[in-house]
């Protein structure tokens, strides 16, 4: 059932890997886990200060009251 347009993998899905197959993401992946949330909690913590840094400018530059 080919339809003009539309992906094959939309139209002809693949088939499901059985349970137990070999192939699926292994331990390779549990050793990248901690550098990688290294790096999540580098951005997070960099964007809260930009944030934060951001308010504090604003407040500045906008006096209310």
């Amino acid at each position: 059932m080919a339809m003009h347009g539309v992906p094959q993998g939309v139209s002809k899905p693949p088939s499901p890997v059985p349970e137990g197959a070999e192939g699926g993401v292994g331990h390779e992946a549990h050793e990248r886990l901690p550098g990688t949330l290294i790096l999540v909690f580098v951005f997070l913590a960099a964007f809260i200060l930009y944030y934060f840094a951001n308010w504090k400018l604003l407040s500045l530059v906008w006096k209310i009251g």
